[in-house]
């Protein structure tokens, strides 16, 4: 039942995110000030910024999202897809409207939702060559081991993907604008931090796709952990109603 409500939560979450994007109003960059705002433009780097090669692809970017997922199973249904591995990383960099730029410099807990590239790596199958010189240079991967029985193979079946934030992409941002001291880089402020709903989000989606991405995400969240509560429930009082 813990598992359920925990499912719920995360649900309810999502949804009150994309409520809260759909509220905010977009503020030009000209216009800022501090507080919890919402900006749009072009993504480029600072003066003195180096771009990161993507682990994967190799792709120059500011800002790379790895995620490793694996499917999990107890046997009953089809199992589901569980994050094994997570990793973000982004440089400072400026967003311009065209109105003027700021410096945005993403939190280290993360805050990126960007487009993904996804590698599919199947139960008993050689990854392609890519995936493998990711997996051995990554120290918290190991390749999953596969077993041959007779036609069949059994393993871990596993995701990988990654996505990148490169020069020069249309970007949405929500977050937190500061002022800074008179002096660096000459800029007025910076958006580093969450607001105080927590929520930090820099993607090189749509704000319409985000908000559809978490009601849609956030209404099967709801579906399963309403079922899973209900299921624990009755397994709960299930004994009491046999006596």
């Amino acid at each position: 039942m813990a598992v359920g409500l925990i499912t719920l939560n995360k649900g309810r979450t999502a949804r009150a995110e994309s409520t809260r994007m759909e509220e905010t109003e977009t503020t030009t960059i000209h216009n800022l000030k501090p507080g919890p705002v919402e900006v749009k433009g072009t993504v480029h780097g600072t003066d003195d910024a180096t771009l990161q090669q993507s682990p994967i692809d190799g792709t120059e970017a500011l800002a790379v999202h790895v995620e490793v997922k694996e499917l999990h199973s107890d046997g009953n249904g089809p199992g589901n897809w569980q994050t094994i591995f997570e990793d973000q990383t982004a440089e400072p960099m400026f967003i311009d409207d065209g109105t003027g730029e700021v410096l945005v410099d993403p939190p280290e807990d993360g805050g990126l939702n960007l487009d993904q590239s996804e590698w599919r790596v199947e139960a008993g199958d050689d990854p392609p060559e890519e995936i493998r010189t990711y997996v051995e240079n990554e120290p918290a991967l190991d390749l999953p081991d596969g077993v041959d029985i007779g036609p069949l193979s059994t393993g871990e079946r596993r995701r990988y993907l990654e996505g990148t934030l490169e020069p020069g992409e249309d970007v949405y941002l929500l977050g937190t604008a500061r002022e800074t001291e008179a002096g660096w880089d000459n800029r007025e402020y910076v958006i580093d931090e969450p607001t105080s709903d927590c929520d930090f989000i820099l993607s090189d989606k749509s704000e319409a796709t985000l908000i559809e991405e978490g009601r849609s995400s956030g209404l099967v969240f709801l579906a399963a952990g309403a079922l899973m509560t209900v299921i624990g429930l009755a397994s709960l009082v299930s004994p009491f109603l046999s006596v």
